[in-house]
């Protein structure tokens, strides 16, 4: 298997997380990047090169050279509402299942150059169990799909999520950064229970 670390982020990780994030986004596009260090509801989890998990290296500090090859965060909600809020694409708590607490998940990103290594995959894995931990009882996104290898329909797929609500984005292929030849980009809402299929 790939020598992957997952650790939390530290304070000087903002810069080459959006830079990872903004990549995959059209030119001139921003993201603000939190990193949650002091909300007890907010989970990010970053991916980079390494042998230890989760700060295990010697001093308890990660090697700064370990390049950031993902990022992935959950953030806790109690009211449909407020999730509504946090939400990029759709912002009608109507979607939403019922649930005791929900598990947003945000800044789901992968380096081009890393895709394929399974890293989304243990992004998702890892805050599956920090959300169950806290009691989340219903996991979500509200994602981009689109046409390109890197798709988070696929990860979403793969564990166990259902797609509820799609809009189309409409563009053409010109302006997209992931789509070749026709556009396919949606707004998608993916919902997953938790001990449901993929649990």
């Amino acid at each position: 298997m790939d020598d992957i670390a997952i650790r939390d982020p530290e304070p000087g990780d903002a810069e080459a997380l959006e830079a990872l994030i903004t990549s995959h986004f059209s030119e001139g596009s921003t993201y603000g990047v939190d990193l949650g260090l002091d909300d007890p509801t907010y989970h990010v989890l970053v991916a980079v090169e390494g042998g230890a998990e989760d700060g295990e290296e010697a001093g308890g500090e990660s090697d700064p050279d370990d390049a950031i090859l993902g990022v992935m965060a959950l953030r806790e909600f109690d009211e449909p509402a407020a999730v509504a809020d946090e939400m990029y694409f759709f912002d009608d708590p109507g979607l939403l299942p019922s649930a005791g607490l929900y598990g947003h998940l945000e800044m789901g990103y992968v380096s081009e150059e890393a895709t394929g290594r399974g890293i989304g995959s243990r992004l998702l894995e890892r805050l599956h169990a920090v959300g169950a931990e806290r009691g989340v009882d219903l996991f979500l996104a509200d994602s981009w799909y689109h046409g390109g290898a890197d798709s988070p329909e696929k990860l979403f797929d793969a564990h166990g999520y259902e797609t509820v609500h799609r809009d189309p984005i409409e563009r053409s292929a010109d302006e997209c950064p992931k789509c070749e030849g026709e556009c396919v980009c949606e707004g998608a809402l993916a919902v997953r229970r938790v001990g449901g299929e993929g649990a």
